[in-house]
């Protein structure tokens, strides 16, 4: 347990403002749907279309009848909330595990003397804690609503935030399993997030083809299986508590039989071939060259499918027949406007994810002495930190122009109006300096308090709640307008506005600058 203590006070910052940012999210969302739809016709015609558009399907699965401010709530807030969850799980895991080994911390607790299993032990018993305070939370916060929204009964949010609680624990410890196949904490970090697109692939193929038996395979199912609020099916809690025991235990095993530092998973020999790298910032971007492509990749394709299903939404979205979350994004005067502009965020928060976590990397070179390494062969000890905020800022707008190619080929057959595809690639890609911004932060933090590093998510958390639930939640529009994903003009509007992405700029680069200026105040391996 002292071990575990350790690895919670070491994390305690991450920890609680992902908690904090979640629960608000939680909490503050349930009464919206009491007075969005105040009359049961009104209800009930947003539940027909809700179940029959493929594309809220496809986001959060399928809503359960009779389609109550619960049901409702559980349905659109918690396919968000497992997303969110799912990500914060990941990152924890690997944390805990492959980065405390990388940058030498559990060789420092080993060399105490304690069992070698001992951290392994504590990282799972720490994301269990984080587990348990999830679904505690998230009761107490939804539970204040019982009896003022219809259809929160006791027994539901206690099976809501069960669910939520054991998808964060279900995907912790896959990710401390992924963690044992690979040797550094960024591998394991791309397994981990691609393990959780895997899954929410999974768990839309199961409600878009109505195959409820593929929930099963997915943590990301968990939700839909249990059904808070509806069915709310206690036993099949038990089922993945068990299935979360055995990958502990699996985890174990693999532990048990790789060397410390090392994973299961060999790496490739590497060629023995000339390097010409010449500057931090070309040793930078060559390794970050694969991951980058990787990201572009699965964003572009994601991309196209959210573009793809825009067809039915945009029509829809003319009649006025679209409500709930979806119908406060498209509420604009031009629907294709307003779900090229929702694609948009939703593609950007992605790509601000990969920006940061870039950035971040400045801390594990850091505490892993690559950087010490770098700054002895002559190079400012400011340079390195500049390559990685250079290459965050220069690989997200490669992956934002790859998604906002992807988006408009797709948007030039599938959705009508006035010039969809130009639409689409001018608000994806214009999104760039908001991306900039995110990485901007987390170089702040990574100069000024890198110790805080993981401080870093709450903008990018905050930027995409005021973006997608400031409607909801009735934030004043004046408020969200200064949202940084918020800052995109219509191209084909009469009077395009281009002052936002500008003052985005500049705030990028001063960030930068006080974060360059921070880490040559203060020695390396100090925060």
């Amino acid at each position: 347990m002292t071990t575990a203590r350790l690895l919670l006070h070491r994390h305690r910052m991450m920890i609680g403002s992902w908690l904090l940012l979640l629960l608000t999210l939680l909490g503050g969302t349930v009464w919206a749907y009491q007075d969005t739809y105040p009359t049961a016709g009104q209800r009930d015609a947003a539940v027909e279309l809700a179940r029959a558009d493929t594309a809220t399907t496809l986001l959060y699965g399928e809503l359960p009848l009779p389609g109550t401010p619960a049901q409702m709530y559980a349905w659109e807030i918690g396919g968000i909330t497992t997303i969110l969850v799912s990500v914060f799980a990941v990152l924890l895991g690997v944390a805990l595990t492959r980065a405390a080994e990388d940058d030498g911390t559990l060789e420092l607790i080993r060399s105490c003397g304690v069992d070698r299993r001992n951290p392994l032990r504590a990282a799972i018993a720490v994301i269990a804690c984080v587990a348990t305070a999830l679904a505690v939370g998230t009761a107490a916060v939804t539970g204040t609503w019982v009896g003022d929204v219809d259809g929160i009964t006791g027994l539901g949010v206690a099976a809501f935030g069960a669910a939520l609680g054991l998808t964060f624990l279900l995907v912790g410890v896959l990710t401390v399993v992924l963690a044992q196949l690979t040797s550094t904490a960024p591998t394991a970090r791309l397994l981990g997030l691609t393990a959780v697109a895997a899954g929410f692939g999974l768990r839309a193929v199961a409600d878009v083809r109505d195959i409820g038996a593929l929930n099963w395979l997915s943590p990301l199912g968990l939700r839909a299986t249990v059904q808070p609020f509806t069915a709310n099916r206690w036993w099949v809690l038990g089922i993945y508590l068990a299935a979360a025991v055995t990958l502990a235990w699996v985890a174990g095993l693999l532990y048990e039989r790789r060397e410390y530092g090392a994973g299961l998973i060999t790496r490739s020999e590497i060629r023995d071939v000339r390097l010409p790298v010449r500057s931090a910032l070309g040793l930078r971007m060559r390794l970050a060259r694969r991951s980058t492509l990787i990201w572009a990749a699965g964003v572009a394709g994601l991309g196209a499918l959210f573009t793809a299903m825009g067809s039915g939404v945009v029509e829809q979205s003319r009649d006025g027949d679209v409500g709930g979350f979806l119908g406060t994004q498209l509420g604009g005067t031009d629907p294709v406007a307003a779900y090229c502009a929702y694609t948009a965020t939703l593609l950007a928060m992605v790509v601000s994810a990969y920006s940061i976590l870039q950035v971040l990397r400045h801390r594990e070179d850091e505490t892993a002495g690559r950087t010490a390494l770098i700054v002895a062969g002559g190079v400012r000890r400011w340079a390195p930190l500049l390559a990685q905020v250079a290459t965050a800022v220069a690989g997200s707008a490669v992956i934002l122009a790859a998604a906002g190619a992807a988006g408009a080929a797709i948007a030039s057959v599938t959705i009508g109006g006035d010039s969809p595809a130009v639409r689409m690639f001018t608000f994806v890609t214009g999104q760039w300096p908001a991306t900039a911004v995110m990485a901007a932060g987390a170089a702040l933090l990574a100069g000024i308090w890198p110790r805080a590093a993981g401080l870093a998510w709450l903008p990018l958390v905050a930027a995409g709640t005021l973006a997608l639930l400031g409607p909801l939640l009735n934030i004043p529009q004046r408020i969200r307008d200064l949202g940084p994903f918020q800052q995109v003009s219509d191209p084909v509007a009469a009077t395009a506005e281009w002052t936002g992405p500008a003052v985005l700029l500049l705030i990028a680069v001063t960030a930068t600058a006080c974060g360059l200026a921070g880490i040559n105040r203060r020695d390396l391996l100090a925060g």
